[in-house]
């Protein structure tokens, strides 16, 4: 068993509601700035990419919570 089987086979309830609250709203945050692109006349000094930026900052930090809360309980 390879260590993300045993990651994910420790998850306990309170962990799967964490996790699945934070990816709700993680999602809601790329909606929001999606939506905000589409709805966007002008894309001017480098929206898209700073868009994108905070985007990649929250998975990053959501990996990074994700990986010491599973290793820490294996």
């Amino acid at each position: 068993m390879n260590n993300t089987q045993k990651g994910v086979k420790t998850i306990s309830g309170w962990h799967r509601d964490f996790f699945a609250s934070f990816l709700r709203s993680q999602l809601d945050t790329l909606q929001s700035v999606l939506a905000e692109i589409e709805n966007s006349d002008g894309l001017e000094g480098g929206y898209v990419e700073i868009s994108l930026k905070r985007v990649e900052k929250e998975l990053y930090r959501f990996r990074k919570l994700y990986r010491s809360i599973c290793y820490k309980n294996n």
